[in-house]
């Protein structure tokens, strides 16, 4: 069986306007809304500023369990547009809101206390970044104060 291999894409950073929007209980859970205020992602390929006006449409279960529905513009370095969305989940959620109160996991062993991964689509009507449709990519992300961070991984 082939091994899974993957290569780093970038670390992409989400601000978060706070409060978040805690629209209450649902047919899905309790539904929290996220509007991304701004932030940045950087890596050896692709790096450039993330355009406020995005948002995490998520769900909470539960058992604990965020359910992540996120949208979000990127803006290249030399001019393009990427549509990113992506779903995920985070959990336990009552430690994400300890680690962000915090401004983030401390050490390895902090950050392995919470599951947090995501799978990112890419649209873009640049022929430059058109190799981003065509990937599989993978996210681990971690709860900041204010902000959530991701690396990203093309899988290989």
């Amino acid at each position: 069986m082939p091994e899974l291999r993957s290569r780093h894409l970038c670390t992409y950073r989400a601000n978060l306007a706070t409060p978040q929007q805690a629209i209450g209980k649902g047919h899905f859970g309790q539904r929290m809304i996220a509007v991304v205020t701004g932030g940045h992602f950087k890596g050896d390929r692709l790096s450039g500023k993330v355009l406020e006006g995005g948002g995490d449409w998520a769900t909470i279960d539960e058992g604990d369990t965020l359910q992540l529905d996120a949208r979000v513009t990127w803006e290249t370095n030399d001019g393009a547009l990427i549509y990113l969305s992506y779903r995920g989940i985070l959990k336990p959620l009552s430690v994400g809101i300890e680690l962000a109160s915090r401004g983030g996991p401390k050490d390895e062993a902090e950050a392995s206390r919470l599951y947090f991964r995501t799978i990112p689509i890419f649209e873009t009507g640049d022929e430059r970044y058109r190799w981003l449709a065509d990937i599989v990519a993978v996210g681990v992300g971690r709860a900041l104060g204010g902000a959530v961070e991701y690396e990203l991984f093309e899988i290989l």
